[in-house]
């Protein structure tokens, strides 16, 4: 082969490899491409997991805050009725409520007067309930309250008595009665009271006159658990 047919050869094959290079190039741009917009997929796909779109909320966020949820400490205590206890974030103490449930109670002057004694339910939502022993149904003696836990076993009651006088038609006083109490164990606790006694005149309205009460008593205050297997107080059978 002479000179002019090898540089002839030569210049073909140049002008094939660049019509080679022109043909698959083509490809590998929209190759280039799909990966890219394939990146800017994956980014969002990444995007929209990292941070959750407006629209979609975990049940536990407030709709109207869209705030995320807490989280919130708890205890699991085993047993036939295995359940989550909350416990306090500020005092350490298991939020396990085991005041709840029903007592007879007894409240004691210093001097040993039995001031009042009864049955007494503590539910769970916060409220309480008496049933005074030593006074008439006549005079009122259903009372209510509220609670909350202050310690460990240990709890702060709130309690308002309405007395009427002994015709059951004309009102006598208002009585607030405060006690802290602890459980001693499952099944007793015991603490202090302090009840006050206010003017109540008028069944118009709750408020008292005077102000100031008109009588303090302070003393202990016991509770015994009742069961389902507890009997009447000094019941022997």
């Amino acid at each position: 082969m002479n000179k002019n047919a090898i540089a002839a050869a030569g210049v073909a094959a140049l002008g094939g490899r660049k019509a080679m290079k022109k043909i698959s190039m083509r490809p590998l741009l929209a190759a280039l491409a799909l990966s890219v917009a394939g990146f800017s997929m994956a980014n969002g796909a990444q995007a929209g997991c990292g941070f959750l779109p407006s629209q979609v909320k975990p049940n536990a966020w407030n709709p109207s805050t869209e705030a995320p949820a807490t989280l919130r400490s708890a205890d699991y205590r085993p047993g036939a009725e295995g359940r989550f206890l909350l416990i306090s974030d500020d005092g350490g103490w298991s939020g396990d409520a085991g005041i709840v449930g029903m007592w007879r109670f007894q409240l004691v002057a210093p001097n040993g007067a039995v001031v009042d004694d009864g049955y007494a339910q503590w539910h769970s939502d916060g409220t309480e309930i008496q049933n005074s022993g030593l006074h008439a149904p006549i005079t009122s003696n259903f009372c209510l309250g509220v609670w909350k836990q202050v310690g460990p076993r240990t709890y702060q009651l709130n309690h308002f008595p309405l007395a009427w006088d002994m015709t059951g038609q004309s009102p006598a006083n208002a009585i607030q009665i405060t006690e802290t109490v602890k459980l001693t164990d499952e099944n007793h606790f015991t603490g202090r009271f302090t009840l006050k006694v206010y003017v109540w005149t008028s069944t118009d309205s709750l408020d008292v006159a005077p102000s100031m009460p008109v009588a303090t008593v302070t003393g202990t205050v016991t509770g015994t658990r009742v069961t389902i297997n507890s009997t009447v107080p000094g019941s022997t059978e």
